[in-house]
């Protein structure tokens, strides 16, 4: 690190660039044979030089050679500072998640540090202060504020607020955390609940003045990560679109008024209700459980919590369950989650085969069937694991329409195993998390590899060629078993139907052209394998992608009745979208989403 760190710092200070140069460099060379000598070895990185040079240059357009260059050398050096505080600990963690991972991508090492992290994801819920940070080089930035938090409750800092020192309690000295990592920067400010922390804070964006924050650490609810749910309003296409309807999104339609059903099923006003619940991860507070809390967290406790709300304020006609992005979480909140949605209470939702060969039936549990209306289930690409096992689940018994794309394809069950017992002489050994089976559908066909396929496929905005089981190392090879005895395949009613009106809109609504045209778009990045090392063609490029994704944007917001953005509105100046975007964000395929339920609606009724 240190040899190559010194070799960047003179080719930056000695060494001219030809920014006019007709080369192209591979994007990706993990594919590429190694250098074959140091001579060539360096030519790469003069390359690859060129390229972080001229991307600095080109994200801002007031940034000269001179201040690139500087900015590079510093990201290099703060990178090979980080590394020199690895601790012994930190070394013992890479090594043993390197063997581990030799055997399956999903086994691993988890050191106490980790296990924490760990546990205050599945129960959403932490002692702190309730922010969320961000390492720029050397700067420890504040990116997000936790509503409600004890951050939040002072109404002293700020998003994009600069970190400059940490003390503990009232009297202790400040900690200057330049430099410091932000694994560590996190751990002097996490703490138990009711300790006190100073944060030495610099405001207005980093450039002052200086203050001091005095916090109370607290029980710190992530509820972003937890489950959440709205209504949608969709007209029947039997209905006669009323004078009052105002169009909100597209085809999906907002109403002043929808109380009272007609004869088609729908409300008065020819609408439909439709509940959208979404999951980002299939949480649970284990240690909560286990000491008997009543009041612990879990999906299934949040979700049946929103349907009842729901259900309360009017029925719904129609619910989707948003899985989008979500990579998994509790085998038992899987089942548990499933089982509110099927009418047997012992029917296989799952079948697990054990390192033995012993296959075990997971069924629905007890539970009382919470809602047996239409139901949509969201996949993408990022769907993994337990996501994985609801939606094939729904789809094998014909209980709900898949909608989206193929999932990420992991079938593995892992545990966690404390090593306490074995490293009795080590303080606080972590854990070793390790794979113990293969889950499988109630068909007989695991999701590893493949994922579940969808019933009605979107465009998809994540590279399959990039993203899934398929393409990590040492990945357990698909198979199938006997189907679960209790299997009775079933599929959901006028499905094709429903495949030739989604295919329809995405030929004929601007709504869902323009989304595919973004897919489509990405996909061309996808596949291109090289990058320019001229200044002025990479400038070009950027300029005409912003020009085509702004107007594609403005035209989308427009039919979502938002205002257009100029291009300064759209762009923040380290290159990410504004607040402004992510505030207003139509989601095209949960409308479209919307509409396969209300078309089912319109069949079934």
């Amino acid at each position: 690190i240190d040899e190559r760190t010194a070799f960047v710092e003179h080719i930056l200070k000695t060494e001219e660039f030809d920014l006019a140069s007709n080369k192209k460099i591979y994007i990706d060379r993990s594919e590429l044979p190694y250098a074959k000598d140091q001579k060539e070895l360096d030519n790469i990185w003069r390359e690859r030089l060129q390229n972080e040079l001229i991307t600095l240059m080109v994200s801002d357009k007031d940034r000269t050679l001179e201040d690139a260059k500087e900015r590079l050398l510093k990201r290099y050096k703060v990178r090979g500072e980080r590394l020199a505080q690895n601790t012994k600990d930190d070394i013992f963690d890479l090594f043993m998640n390197v063997v581990a991972r030799s055997f399956d991508p999903h086994s691993g090492y988890y050191s106490a540090k980790q296990m924490e992290d760990f546990n205050i994801g599945m129960s959403l819920s932490l002692q702190g202060i309730g922010t969320v940070l961000r390492q720029d080089e050397d700067a420890v930035k504040i990116m997000e504020i936790v509503p409600g938090g004890p951050a939040d409750l002072t109404k002293q800092l700020n998003v994009a607020d600069e970190i400059i020192g940490i003390a503990q309690g009232d009297n202790g000295e400040f900690m200057d955390i330049a430099g410091l990592r932000l694994d560590k920067v996190v751990d002097k400010i996490r703490g138990k609940k009711g300790t006190v922390v100073r944060l030495q804070i610099l405001g207005n964006k980093g450039k002052g003045p200086e203050k001091i924050v005095r916090i109370v650490r607290d029980t710190v609810k992530l509820d972003k990560q937890a489950a959440k749910s709205e209504i949608k309003t969709v007209l029947s296409e039997k209905a006669v679109k009323p004078a009052n309807v105002e169009v909100g999104t597209g085809n999906v339609e907002v109403l002043e008024n929808d109380n009272g059903a007609n004869e088609n099923g729908a409300n008065e006003s020819g609408a439909y209700r439709i509940g959208v619940i979404t999951l980002p991860t299939f949480y649970s507070d284990f240690e909560g459980n286990h000491q008997g809390k009543k009041d612990y967290r879990s999906t299934t406790r949040d979700v049946k919590n929103l349907l009842t709300k729901m259900q309360k304020e009017a029925p719904i006609d129609g619910l989707i369950i948003d899985l989008r992005g979500n990579g998994g979480g509790s085998l038992q909140e899987v089942i548990d989650l499933s089982s509110i949605f099927l009418k047997d209470p012992h029917k296989t939702i799952v079948q697990t085969r054990n390192f033995d060969g012993r296959i075990e039936l997971q069924k629905s549990s007890n539970d009382k069937q919470l809602y047996d209306g239409p139901l949509l289930v969201m996949t993408d690409r990022l769907s993994a694991s337990a996501s994985e096992i609801f939606a094939g689940s729904m789809q094998d018994q014909g209980r709900a329409i898949i909608a989206g794309s193929t999932t990420f394809g992991k079938g593995t069950v892992q545990t966690m195993l404390n090593l306490e017992a074995l490293l009795s002489k080590t303080e606080k050994p972590g854990q070793s998390k390790v794979t113990i089976a293969t889950f499988y559908r109630a068909s007989g066909e695991t999701t590893q590899e493949k994922g579940v396929v969808p019933d009605i496929e979107f465009p998809s905005l994540y590279d399959p060629q990039e993203i899934g089981e398929a393409k990590e190392h040492y990945v357990l090879p698909w198979d199938r078993i006997k189907p679960a005895s209790d299997y009775r395949p079933d599929v959901i009613e006028n499905l094709a139907i429903l495949k030739a009106k989604s295919r329809e809109r995405f030929e004929s609504n601007e709504r869902n052209i323009l989304f595919k045209k973004q897919a489509d778009n990405l996909y061309e990045q996808w596949r291109t394998k090289k990058i320019s090392l001229n200044l002025e063609a990479r400038k070009k490029e950027l300029r005409d992608k912003e020009r085509v994704v702004l107007k594609r944007q403005n035209r989308l917001r427009e039919l979502y009745g938002y205002k257009a953005l100029t291009l300064e509105e759209f762009k923040n100046e380290d290159g990410t979208y504004s607040d402004l975007i992510e505030k207003t964000k139509v989601d095209v395929l949960l409308d479209e989403a919307v509409e396969i339920l209300r078309d089912y609606i319109d069949l079934t009724k």
